[in-house]
């Protein structure tokens, strides 16, 4: 009887071990004390949470501040590969500190999940390495959907765009692809740059008032959005339309007068009707009490999910063989399907989206609405706004 109760034991135990998680250490370098940053770690703890509930793998988080800065993104990181030891890193929201960081991604080689960063000088840096994996869009997918939008304003009859760009990589980057595109659409195009987390943008806005632009264009942060609304209107500058591209817009804007008609492009709002945006719509409003608009929350999210369906493929948290089954993953997200493919530049192997999933709203009576394409949009865009 023993040596049955031995057998059984043995037979429960290796049951058990059959049955177990696989447990993955994953690093999360975002900058914290921004909007975007801390939407992004939203997602990625709900995500999170949703993976360890369900059993199969169990994720556990290690969060750093990158301070968006390339003097605290490095050491930040460094930590994470090399006293924390995580193989497999979710990050890289800001373009300027993720291109620093490229050095000691490719000197310690973790599996590298990029959220944001969109300059395709990152792209440029993570060139040849095969553990990363890019979701967001890059600046040329970007500039392509901002383009049709500004097509569409042309024949509205606008013909001058003034482009405030902020002067680190994510605002530059793409400028002279910009200029050139903007020209050969037929637009005058006045651009000038400004020094990232001035908050003083009133000497150039005064000068834009000569050139009298149709749209004001500003590529810059979420810090950045209420400086430029308010200081527009204090100098006296009546733009047609002020359009801004941010990775995230300031917490309380839209309650602010200077956020009337004020047009700016994402990927995903809470209005966006797919089952997988109502589930995480939801989902985030049970954990966190609230609704959020910021697309780097399902983004985010979405990266959690892929990797959680990657290490449950490979059924090892070996950071090579879930890259390798994170490759074939198609997933239905927030945002419409993803499936990783070559970018289009071919320079980095595994990319997530592209311009298809960026549409442009307007703070329109206090809130966000869709309001370009026609197609999905909640009601058309006020043209000309009133600044």
């Amino acid at each position: 009887m023993k040596k049955l109760w031995i057998l059984a034991s043995t037979a429960v135990a290796a049951l058990g071990l059959s049955l177990a998680q696989t447990s993955v250490k994953v690093g999360v370098i975002l900058p914290l004390s921004t909007v975007g940053g801390k939407a992004a770690l939203n997602g990625i703890q709900l995500a999170a949470d949703e993976a360890n509930a369900a059993g199969k793998v169990r994720l556990e988080l290690v969060a750093v501040d990158d301070g968006n800065a390339a003097d605290k993104a490095v050491p930040a990181l460094t930590k994470l590969l090399t006293v924390d030891k995580v193989d497999i890193v979710i990050g890289g929201l800001g373009s300027g500190p993720t291109l620093a960081m490229a050095g000691p991604v490719k000197q310690y080689q973790p599996l590298f999940l990029a959220i944001g960063a969109a300059s395709s000088l990152v792209e440029n840096a993570f060139t040849g390495y095969d553990n990363f994996f890019h979701f967001h869009p890059w600046d040329y997918h970007n500039v392509a959907a901002a383009m049709d939008f500004f097509k569409h304003l042309y024949g509205q009859g606008a013909r001058k765009i003034a482009i405030l760009y902020e002067d680190g990589p994510f605002g530059s980057s793409g400028m002279p692809t910009y200029r050139k595109l903007l020209q050969e659409a037929g637009y005058n195009v006045q651009a000038e740059p400004f020094k990232t987390n001035t908050g003083n943008f009133t000497a150039v806005l005064t000068r834009f008032k000569s050139f009298q632009p149709d749209i004001l264009y500003w590529i810059g942060y979420d810090w950045d959005a209420l400086p430029i609304a308010t200081q527009a209107r204090q100098v006296g500058l009546k733009p047609k339309l002020i359009y801004g591209a941010p990775p995230a817009w300031p917490i309380g804007f839209d309650k602010n007068p200077s956020s009337n008609d004020v047009v700016g492009m994402s990927a995903w709002l809470p209005s966006v009707s797919n089952a997988e945006s109502r589930n995480f719509v939801a989902a985030y409003k049970k954990k966190y009490g609230e609704v959020t608009e910021e697309y780097m929350a399902p983004m985010g999210y979405t990266i959690v999910k892929a990797l959680t369906a990657a290490v449950t493929a490979a059924g090892s948290a070996e950071k090579d063989k879930v890259a390798e089954a994170l490759a074939k993953v198609k997933l239905s997200t927030p945002f419409g399907p993803l499936a990783f493919k070559p970018s289009d530049t071919g320079k980095t192997k595994y990319q997530g989206f592209d311009s298809s999933i960026w549409f442009q709203f307007q703070y329109l009576g206090g809130a966000r609405r869709q309001v370009y394409p026609a197609q999905g949009a909640a009601r058309p865009i006020r043209y000309p706004g009133s600044y």
